[in-house]
């Protein structure tokens, strides 16, 4: 019996040693690549307020680049000739992305909503001091982006002590 199992064992890892011999092979040859790049028409809208962008949640910034970079003259219900807004609502479970689009594409104003979102860091260390014994419970940040302006974030946090709530909005 121990020589069936230590049969085993060596066949097994004869398998293992002859895996590692797989070779890939990578060249330098810079000259056959080319670059390409192409400006997003909603580059601000990404980037309207960098120091809380930098913060945010995955989440959040994969939905708000599917908003940047959609294209409104690919619908069916655009029109070259006349210069009116599109509204544009973007959903992802219990998020959304409600946009207006001017006549070229490019983002006038946008109502966000995410559930259950990760809170920045300066923000939990700040309510943390503020509330101490209290655990964080739920989360729904809101953003309100417009053209002209920077965007407004508002955090609505429920914190909790046993069977004691409260809810802080930021």
């Amino acid at each position: 019996m121990k020589k069936i199992l230590l049969g085993l064992c060596i066949l097994g890892l004869t398998n293992l040693i002859s895996a590692q011999n797989d070779l890939a092979m990578a060249t330098d040859n810079d000259n056959d690549i080319t670059i390409k790049t192409s400006k997003i028409k909603n580059e601000s809208y990404l980037m309207s307020n960098t120091n809380e962008t930098k913060q945010l949640a995955v989440r959040i910034k994969k939905l708000q680049k599917i908003a940047a970079a959609y294209d409104i003259s690919k619908e069916s219900i655009y029109s070259k000739k006349k210069s009116i807004t599109y509204d544009v609502v973007f959903e992802a479970s219990e998020n959304y992305i409600k946009a207006v689009y001017d006549h070229n594409g490019v983002i006038i104003s946008s109502e966000e909503y995410y559930e259950d979102v990760r809170i920045p860091y300066v923000l939990t260390s700040q309510l943390a001091k503020d509330y101490p014994g209290w655990s964080f419970d739920k989360s729904n940040c809101k953003i309100f982006y417009s053209k002209e302006g920077a965007s407004k974030f508002t955090y609505k946090i429920v914190l909790k002590k046993g069977n004691k709530s409260k809810l802080i909005t930021r």
